[in-house]
């Protein structure tokens, strides 16, 4: 079950990191032009949503659910830096990432016009992909691992 959950949780970033560029130039032309906020656009925004919210549950899973033994020396955790990116940063980041991608979303269905709909997009998913870039495992994930 592990290696299926690596995999997916290895492989669905490649799918997300397309979809959120696009949802972020798509929102940024509704914000700055004349473009139209529809239901096409909403739908784009909630499905970058749901996978943010499948590779974060995904990762916690992998987490908790199979390395809770890393936690039972955090000196040593904390100590190498390799282990510490993996185990404390990565997820740490990845969480609060979401967790702005998620404000985003609900400010996005509230707002008035579609102009501040795209705007709230734009600026917390904005953040929130920063966010993520900052502690993403770029070597890993470009070569394969």
């Amino acid at each position: 079950m592990y290696t299926g959950l690596l995999h997916l949780h290895h492989w669905m970033p490649f799918l997300w990191l397309l979809l959120i560029l696009v949802v972020l130039v798509q929102n940024f032309l509704v914000w700055k032009s004349d473009r139209e906020f529809n239901a096409s656009l909403q739908r784009q925004n909630k499905i970058t949503l749901i996978l943010t919210h499948i590779q974060v549950t995904v990762g916690l899973i992998m987490l908790f659910g199979f390395n809770m033994d890393m936690f039972s020396d955090m000196g040593t955790l904390m100590g190498d830096a390799a282990l510490r990116f993996k185990y404390v940063e990565h997820p740490t980041t990845m969480l609060l990432g979401a967790v702005l991608i998620t404000v985003g979303n609900a400010k996005s269905k509230r707002a008035e016009s579609g102009h501040e709909k795209a705007k709230a997009v734009v600026v917390w998913f904005g953040i929130g992909l920063a966010l993520i870039a900052l502690r993403f495992p770029w070597e890993a994930f470009l070569q394969g691992a």
